[in-house]
């Protein structure tokens, strides 16, 4: 039996908000953007309007083939030496802990959202239903409201690692925050009804007039008055001024298939580099989760690490040899230094912005597909206007804080991020696999060990986004729960430093969302990662 279409995302609610939109006679694209919209009521921690992200695209009919990144950007009056006597220490992973979290939570943490606008952007571009339908069910569910998952609980009442507040300090960082995340101070617990009522008549407004609400209009004006009251440094020309990026997909091919990633500053390039790398061993040989096999699985995405803490940046502020850097040539010249057991520095890791994102991956039978993966950040500023009703994202926490780094702040730059929704064609440049995930800088592991798993091993979807994974930005490897006593030895024999995770389907290591065309029979599958509470809608 044929299927009209697939949809994948991290919330079940969200999901069965892109099951309607399919059955309602929607396409993939039009799927996926409802499933967006709704996924800000259903992980409102992670994904809002006040959001930013990346996503990649295919419309059928017209055969183009678009990325369009909507990366926050650095309000205009943000200066490189903003934060640097703030600085209070320098955190693992290259992240930095600032006087009272002010990188992390509260108006100076926001840089300006670009979800919105990419929505309605893609929606209007390639979409086949009206913007208004598709913006209703977030409405509906924001209003209607539901229990709060188990899930859900756990990151409310997450801690704070050492250097960041817990997530309770930051929902109760302003009071319009505080009152819709938490139940008079206390945390909101698994089972309570979870509503978003004034969120709802924001996203009604938005319904009706699309992105201009919020860039020319009066949600805008509300906004930044609400900032300059509190020491934000938002305004409404930032919103006047901001614009996507929006152009061709960073390609290489691996075994006969074309890996499509997004540009910098998100981490297409990486995983293309590393795939170029791991093109030059025979993994099919080794067979998979062998030590051999996970030794050159550490070493590549080491290089790729390497690699990107020297050169990612915003390439409208930083010049990044991107062609360089997806090469044959360069990947061979890895490959040298991994045959002769030489060591591979990563000098200084990028910031991350956690693993509090979230993700959308759809496709039709008409082969329209598109893979979203946005984000509020680590886990997000606790920033609320009162009355709007949603959350913003602390972005400028993923810049570096000092001047004179290819990360740092600059007036309308990006940050650098691990966010690469992915797309893999096959024969006659037919969409094969469409992925991503939430995850910070696991994101590009986790989803280039789904395609070898898929491209070398054979696997099906499901099983490539279940398989154990491995994960290395520096000399440790980490290494999931199931899989480590059976390569700790082999590891430590090699020289690398194995550690553990904490569980044995271990979210850490991001958390893919995956659709699937068989070449063949044209029929389209999907894989919610078991790591987390995703669902996945195949619609007949």
């Amino acid at each position: 039996m044929s299927t009209k279409g697939v949809v994948v995302c991290p919330a079940v609610e969200a999901v069965e908000v892109g099951r309607r939109i399919l059955e309602d006679g929607g396409n993939a694209i039009d799927a996926a953007v409802a499933t967006a919209m709704a996924q800000g009521v259903a992980e409102p921690l992670v994904s809002s309007i006040g959001g930013n992200g990346s996503l990649q695209v295919i419309h059928a009919a017209s055969g183009q083939h678009l990325v369009i990144d909507f990366y926050g950007r650095a309000p205009l009056a943000a200066t490189p030496e903003m934060w640097a006597a703030k600085v209070v220490r320098r955190l693992p992973a290259d992240q930095w802990q600032l006087e009272g979290f002010v990188n992390h939570m509260g108006y100076l943490s926001v840089t300006v959202p670009g979800t919105l606008m990419a929505l309605h952007e893609v929606a209007s571009r390639f979409g086949s239903l009206p913007w208004a339908e598709l913006a209703a069910p977030a409405v509906e569910l924001a209003e209607r409201g539901f229990p709060v998952p188990g899930e859900q609980e756990e990151q409310w009442l997450r801690g704070g690692t050492p250097g960041s507040p817990s997530t309770q300090d930051v929902l109760k960082a302003t009071p319009a925050s505080a009152k819709i995340f938490t139940r008079g101070g206390a945390p909101i617990l698994a089972g309570e009804l979870f509503t978003m009522k004034d969120y709802a008549q924001t996203l009604r407004v938005v319904a009706r007039e699309g992105p201009d609400a919020l860039y020319v209009g009066e949600l805008g004006r509300l906004i930044a008055e609400d900032f300059a009251r509190n020491g934000g440094l938002v305004t409404e020309e930032d919103f006047r001024r901001y614009r996507l990026r929006i152009g061709p997909p960073v390609k290489t091919s691996y075994r006969g298939y074309t890996i499509c990633g997004n540009p910098p500053p998100g981490s297409g390039a990486q995983i293309s580099e590393t795939l170029n790398i791991l093109e030059g061993y025979d993994l099919r040989g080794m067979g998979f989760g062998t030590p051999e096999y996970w030794h050159l699985m550490a070493q590549a995405q080491r290089a790729g690490f390497s690699d990107r803490a020297a050169y990612l940046a915003d390439p409208d502020y930083v010049d990044v040899p991107v062609e360089t850097l997806v090469s044959k040539e360069h990947a061979r010249e890895w490959r040298d230094v991994v045959d002769q057991g030489g060591q591979i520095e990563v000098s200084g890791l990028d910031l991350a912005e956690g693993r509090d994102t979230t993700h959308v991956s759809a496709m039709d039978e008409q082969g329209n597909a598109i893979a979203i993966t946005h984000t509020l950040g680590s886990p997000c500023s606790g920033v609320v206007v009162d009355g709007l009703g949603f959350l913003f994202n602390n972005s400028m926490q993923a810049f570096h804080p000092y001047p004179g780094h290819p990360n740092s702040i600059a007036p309308g730059k990006a940050r650098t991020t691990g966010m690469s929704p992915t797309i893999v064609l096959a024969d006659r440049a037919q969409p094969f696999i469409v992925l991503g995930a939430p995850g910070a800088v696991r994101i590009p592991t986790a989803n280039l060990q789904t395609m070898v798993n898929v491209i070398d091993h054979g696997m099906s979807i499901v099983e490539a986004v279940s398989a154990p994974r491995i994960h290395s930005e520096g000399s440790w490897v980490d290494v999931e729960a199931r899989l480590y006593h059976a390569v700790r030895d082999d590891l430590e024999s090699r020289g690398h430093t194995p550690v553990k995770s904490r569980l044995s389907y271990d979210p850490f290591f991001a958390l893919v969302h995956a659709v699937q065309r068989d070449p063949v029979s044209g029929r389209v599958t999907g894989a919610a990662d078991p790591r987390g509470r995703g669902g996945c809608a195949e619609v007949r």
